[in-house]
């Protein structure tokens, strides 16, 4: 009896600190978990490392916290607090911290502050960022790097210690770092760019050394999908476009997008027109040429989009509180059938391939 209460005691202890995960619901195969974020929290964001280490940020409350698992998504780190300063985070439907994971394993967090909802100066409105110590054990002080206010925060990093951190304000800028986020440039106009003002936009470092740089136009009101590519030695971004379904509204549509690496050197994209889902396969990434469009729902929003090592690629999107999901593979054929699971929040999930290909998303 004795044993039996330590081990209770113990458990109830883990239970607490959030470092027990409890898949909601799984695929019949068990290719697909769904799996509660710690802390109830809400608009996370993952990546896995190349140990399979998978890396998980939410915000709880009016903070951001981290927490790691490195037995698949079974178990989860107690929670480190991302925001220097408690009660200052923000996060909602698309917005919420952006995550990547660079040289050494080295963990990279960007995240939107409630400045505005505390009607504080302007100045403190920008794009925050933070990087884990050496240790893993804390995050360094938060550095408010644009002093502006400013939206659709993403964050992209590679083994070489190079950090991008862009951001919209009547246009796109991008912070480039080489010495792994200790010191950043001034921002850089992104020429060409002419953004939604509320719509996500997501970030990638391709194998080749590309950075690319995905979000949705609105010159003219055509609220199209756009693929800004940084080429290894170049210094000007060109210009893709990728969806095909075209989209004009005279309003920001405060959509959801998504942006991975996929088999070999191609990418996968996600996006919603027209309150729809849809998905494209991305050609060689040094040449990002978008293959054609695939339809997904009808009905839909925040959609993740996750490529697998055999070429299995996986959607995953919210229809209110519910979320959905629909696996394809290489060719871009439905793969089996189509799952679905109730969830707490209708905000935006994510998502990660497991380093045996099996699918873990986070509600």
């Amino acid at each position: 009896m004795k044993g039996f209460k330590t081990g209770m005691l113990v458990f109830l202890w883990m239970l607490t600190l959030g470092v027990l995960a409890n898949p909601t619901q799984a695929s019949a195969d068990g290719s697909v978990q769904v799996i509660q974020t710690p802390n109830e929290g809400i608009v996370p964001d993952a990546e896995v490392d190349g140990r399979g280490v998978v890396h998980l940020v939410y915000v709880s409350g009016e903070d951001v916290y981290y927490v790691k698992s490195s037995d698949q998504g079974k178990s989860f780190s107690p929670p480190i607090r991302v925001n220097a300063e408690a009660g200052t985070a923000y996060g909602g439907k698309y917005r919420g911290p952006d995550i990547a994971v660079g040289k050494k394993g080295q963990v990279h967090v960007v995240w939107y502050t409630n400045a505005y909802q505390r009607k504080l100066p302007k100045d403190q409105w920008g794009v925050f960022y933070a990087h884990l110590n050496t240790s893993g054990t804390a995050f360094e002080p938060a550095r408010n790097l644009n002093r502006l206010p400013s939206d659709n925060f993403s964050v992209a990093a590679d083994g070489r210690g190079k950090v991008a951190v862009f951001w919209t304000a009547e246009g796109a800028y991008v912070n480039l770092s080489d010495d792994g986020g200790k010191t950043f440039s001034e921002a850089t106009t992104i020429d060409q760019a002419d953004p939604c003002d509320c719509c996500a936009t997501r970030a990638y470092f391709s194998k080749n050394k590309s950075l690319y740089f995905f979000y949705r136009e609105k010159a003219e009101n055509i609220r199209d999908m756009h693929l800004m590519v940084l080429k290894d030695g170049q210094k000007a971004f060109s210009k893709e476009k990728v969806s095909l379904t075209s989209w004009q509204i005279n309003a920001c549509p405060m959509t959801g997008a998504y942006l991975t690496g996929g088999d070999g050197e191609r990418l996968a994209a996600g996006w919603e027109t027209q309150g729809q889902v849809y998905f494209a396969r991305l050609e060689d990434a040094g040449r990002a040429l978008p293959s054609e469009e695939i339809q997904v729902a009808e009905r839909g929003k925040y959609p993740v989009v996750l490529s697998a090592p055999d070429g299995t690629l996986l959607v995953a999107w919210k229809n209110g509180s519910a979320l959905a999901w629909q696996a394809y593979d290489a060719s871009g054929r439905q793969k089996g059938d189509p799952g679905s699971a109730p969830v707490s929040n209708a905000h935006r999930p994510a998502g990660v391939v497991t380093r045996d290909g099996n699918f873990l998303i986070f509600p």
